[in-house]
């Protein structure tokens, strides 16, 4: 399916279109990624990536981008069965990162307001509610980005030292404290502020730590457990999640 480059709609400040970020190899969750990307590997016998879908169908998301590259055919394939009219597929002979993929399809000359997942941010209990704050709290009058954190606690599945600390009036801030805040690869993004690397290949972090110093780079914390779906150990995990409830 080939897209265009997305005319922003009229919505105000809504945030009205999602993007799925689905192009990597999966390499970590191998061997279950040998034969299907990472967005089909499924929890409970349900491909992670329709956990997503589900939520973003429940706040209203009118258009689903979602970048493809690894075993791309079968995306293509589970895409096509599910008839759904909203979704955009985009397709990466090279990879482009997390950023450079967003730049690919969606228009950037315009204030608009674009929440981006990680194909695995995965939330059982909740995930409607964490995205539709995010499009409740987003500002564009004063944020250019909102990202979701969480206390690495309730991370399941992550195992790094945190990304940033946020500050008492929500601001992210770079900081050295032990006891950084978890990015949770969920965020509201004024993809105007993709023009800012003039790479087509570039990682979103570039983009956040350029807002960062800008001051208009926001967070909220979701206080509830998640799981960061990129390992076998985090899969086996969320499969006992169901097992025991």
């Amino acid at each position: 399916m080939v897209i265009k480059k997305n005319s922003p709609i009229d919505c105000n400040h809504t945030v009205g279109e999602a993007f799925i970020l689905a192009a990597g190899f999966g390499r970590r969750l191998l061997p279950l990624t040998k034969d299907v990307p990472k967005p089909l590997v499924k929890i409970n016998q349900k491909p992670m990536i329709d956990y997503i879908f589900d939520a973003l169908d429940i706040i209203g998301i009118e258009k689903i981008y979602i970048n493809t590259h690894y075993h791309y055919r079968k995306i293509f394939d589970f895409l096509e069965e599910k008839k759904m009219s909203n979704i955009y597929i985009s397709y990466e002979k090279t990879l482009l990162d997390t950023g450079g993929g967003i730049k690919k399809v969606i228009d950037t000359k315009s204030n608009q307001a674009l929440l981006i997942i990680n194909c695995d941010a995965i939330l059982f209990n909740g995930y409607p509610n964490l995205l539709r704050d995010l499009q409740k709290k987003f500002d564009l009058d004063k944020m250019d980005a909102l990202l979701a954190f969480s206390s690495p606690k309730n991370a399941i599945g992550y195992k790094g030292n945190g990304d940033f600390m946020i500050a008492d009036d929500g601001m992210v801030i770079e900081s050295d404290s032990p006891n950084k805040m978890v990015f949770m690869g969920i965020s509201v993004l004024n993809t105007k502020n993709l023009e800012l690397v003039e790479s087509d290949r570039f990682s979103l972090v570039e983009i956040w730590n350029k807002l960062i110093k800008k001051k208009t780079c926001f967070g909220m914390v979701y206080e509830s457990a998640w799981y960061h779906a990129g390992s076998t150990e985090a899969i086996n995990r969320a499969n006992q999640h169901f097992e025991q409830n």
